[in-house]
């Protein structure tokens, strides 16, 4: 058995589904491809399958949304509703016991001291760097 036999059953089999599916859904096909197809048990079992699938969702669109709400009982309905408001019921009310309960933190106070003392100083350079006029620094009108 060679490595590449398992890939090219199954790209062989990958193409027979795709002529399959064309066929079912309406589509032209070769009638060779649809023989040599059909001859692989896997892909006529996927051919049941897709018709059995198509025949299910073919009968779902019969009902038209009216007949779906009239399908749900009242009970259900209900419950739903009933689920619903006591949602909003047992949120309302931890709200209120969270407020009822908890006691407000006082806010913060902060205090800022500024004191008038003498001017800060510069401190003492680390290195002098001269300039002398012609020598390290040239002026030059117009220019900063």
């Amino acid at each position: 058995m060679r490595d590449d036999e398992p890939r090219e059953s199954a790209e062989l089999n990958e193409q027979s589904c795709l002529v399959v599916a064309a066929l079912a859904d309406g589509e032209a096909v070769e009638p060779g491809a649809l023989r040599t197809a059909l001859d692989d048990p896997a892909v006529r079992n996927y051919l049941v399958d897709l018709i059995a699938l198509r025949q299910s969702v073919g009968r779902m669109s019969d009902l038209t949304p009216v007949q779906w709400r009239e399908r749900q009982s009242f009970l259900s309905r209900i419950g739903w509703m009933a689920a619903a408001a006591a949602i909003v019921v047992s949120l309302t009310a931890g709200y209120f016991a969270g407020q009822w309960t908890v006691e407000a933190a006082p806010a913060p106070t902060v205090e800022t001291f500024v004191t008038m003392g003498p001017a800060a100083t510069a401190p003492k350079p680390t290195r002098v760097v001269t300039l002398r006029p012609g020598v390290n620094w040239t002026e030059k009108e117009g220019e900063q």
